[in-house]
């Protein structure tokens, strides 16, 4: 997969970091000394960690330089590292608060995944994870319908990336195997958009960036992004005020090393 835009990627940054916010509210840990976002991406969500915690030491992990380049812009005081969310991390050490924000459904095997995650916590330490939870979202159905169609399907055979995520009563089931002290919750967002082109654009940076990368050029890419509108123009209605709200389920989970 080609690198992240991370200026496409902030366009909607407000709507993108209020689920980091969230999530952040819901850490009962008092002073931490050591956190590691994993999958920063351009560091909104680590910035917001640093001013929860000015005090500790924050290391923000990606595996998109494009990403890090406008992460390291955010702060000098946070340690920025270039790896794979998914390998072996143990090297880095422990961490009071592991985090992770719409980032792992990029790496398969999450059952293998946070179980890695968990055991970098120090003891009394919180594993905290946000998810996007897109399977019933009429985009993610106006994009299957058009990549399993007859007109594009012949693009995506073989070695499609695609978004990982599982039910809360599966993520319940592995965190349950780790520990006692577990919360998991789920929120609908209702993102306010301008019109329905604005959707694609919030797509085409996360769930619809594998698609457009195995298209050959830019006129694909732009017929194929096209077909989706369509399509989502039936998806969501047009409010009165001419808006188009864009519903976004996410599950939230919360994990303590007792």
């Amino acid at each position: 997969m080609e690198d992240w835009n991370p200026n496409l990627y902030l366009r909607f940054e407000k709507e993108r970091t209020q689920p980091v916010k969230d999530l952040i509210s819901r850490i009962e840990k008092a002073e931490p000394a050591r956190i590691i976002d994993i999958g920063c991406g351009p560091g909104n969500s680590t910035r917001e960690l640093k001013n929860k915690w000015p005090q500790a030491y924050i290391v923000g992990l990606d595996s998109s330089p494009n990403m890090l380049k406008k992460a390291r812009k955010v702060s000098t005081e946070i340690e920025w590292i270039e790896a794979d969310g998914g390998a072996d991390l143990s090297v880095l050490g422990k961490f009071d608060i592991v985090f992770s924000n719409a980032a792992i459904q990029w790496i398969p095997d999450h059952e293998g995944l946070l179980r890695k995650l968990f055991f970098m916590l120090n003891k009394g330490g919180v594993l905290a994870v946000q998810i996007p939870h897109v399977g019933n979202m009429g985009i993610n159905k106006a994009l299957q319908a058009v990549v399993t169609s007859n007109k594009w399907n012949r693009y995506f055979k073989l070695n499609t990336v695609e978004l990982v995520f599982e039910s809360p009563q599966v993520y319940y089931d592995i965190l349950s195997r780790l520990t006692s002290v577990i919360y998991l919750w789920e929120t609908h967002y209702y993102h306010v958009m301008e019109n329905h082109q604005s959707i694609i654009d919030w797509y085409e940076s996360t769930g619809m960036k594998p698609y457009l990368d195995r298209l050959p050029d830019a006129k694909l890419r732009f017929e194929f992004s096209g077909d989706i509108l369509k399509l989502v123009e039936h998806e969501y209605e047009v409010q009165q005020d001419g808006h188009v709200l864009f519903p976004f389920r996410r599950i939230f989970f919360t994990a303590y090393n007792e």
